[in-house]
């Protein structure tokens, strides 16, 4: 699970109002979220969203750092940081490196037209699709067809609107916009009225 804690440069903790995310413009608020991670209830680690605008460029860096300890000795450790690059809306890149027990993986692809190519460390990729990314930092990101930004994978996924629903957050209860994911990727997301990722 991941949570969100706060939000930071030159922003405040974002209010979620009644209305649906789904209305909700791309990007949202851009600035830098933080979220807990958890796993059975326990923190394990943090979750960084960061969402730049750049000229007629939005960058949204999502980087992840995890470690999972027993009797108080690190058995898992990750880093992760997954890199979604935009313009007038639409995802045309996308970078994932990963570092954990099994070493260093690189995915990098960028798309020309529909048409997506690159490579996951020394595998080729390619294939078509107007695809999101699959951190899902944003509701407009809920799309039948997912780049999994790790791996440079297209996945096909099912979604689920639940609609608004009562979250209980560090800056106290909110309504959010609740979605499943099923399908390739399995994931519950929650959004706030300005489309941005407050839970899953």
């Amino acid at each position: 699970r991941i949570q969100f804690l706060l939000a930071a440069l030159l922003m405040v903790a974002p209010t979620v109002s009644a209305a649906s995310a789904e209305d909700a413009a791309m990007p949202g608020k851009l600035g830098r979220y933080v979220f807990e991670v958890t796993r059975n209830g326990d923190p394990i680690g943090t979750q960084t969203v960061e969402v730049k605008q750049q000229g007629d460029t939005l960058v949204a860096t999502t980087e992840s750092r995890i470690a999972v300890k027993l009797l108080g000795i690190v058995v898992y450790r990750l880093h992760q940081v997954l890199t979604e690059t935009y313009r007038d809306g639409r995802m045309v890149a996308v970078h994932g490196e990963t570092v954990d027990g099994n070493g260093r993986r690189l995915a990098e692809l960028t798309r020309d037209g529909d048409r997506w190519t690159g490579h996951y460390n020394k595998d080729r990729r390619a294939f078509d699709c107007d695809c999101s990314g699959s951190t899902m930092w944003h509701v407009s990101g809920m799309k039948t067809e997912m780049i999994e930004t790790s791996q440079g994978q297209l996945r096909h996924v099912t979604i689920t609107d639940h609609g608004m629903e009562p979250l209980d957050l560090p800056e106290g209860r909110v309504e959010a916009h609740h979605f499943t994911v099923g399908g390739d990727l399995g994931r519950d997301v929650w959004y706030d009225a300005d489309g941005n990722l407050v839970f899953a």
